[in-house]
């Protein structure tokens, strides 16, 4: 798996596999799925990436905070 981000555009592309794709289907939120020919996920595009992740992490490190912290 690789990930390549356009900061121009902002757009992260995650290469699955190197397989080409034949064709995407937008999947809503921003987000495209490439297929190969027999219909396996080869790429992942999410457009408007930064907003995307930094939503993403704020939600992952409000989880992470909820836990409870344990004395010593």
């Amino acid at each position: 798996m690789k990930a390549y981000y356009d900061k121009e555009v902002d757009i992260l592309l995650i290469r699955l596999s190197d397989n080409k794709p034949e064709h995407g289907e937008d999947i809503g939120e921003g987000i495209i799925v490439h297929f190969d020919k027999n219909k396996i996920p080869v790429e992942i595009e999410i457009l408007g990436a930064k907003k995307y992740l930094v939503d993403w992490l704020e939600q992952a490190l409000e989880v992470k905070t909820r836990s409870p912290v344990v004395a010593v």
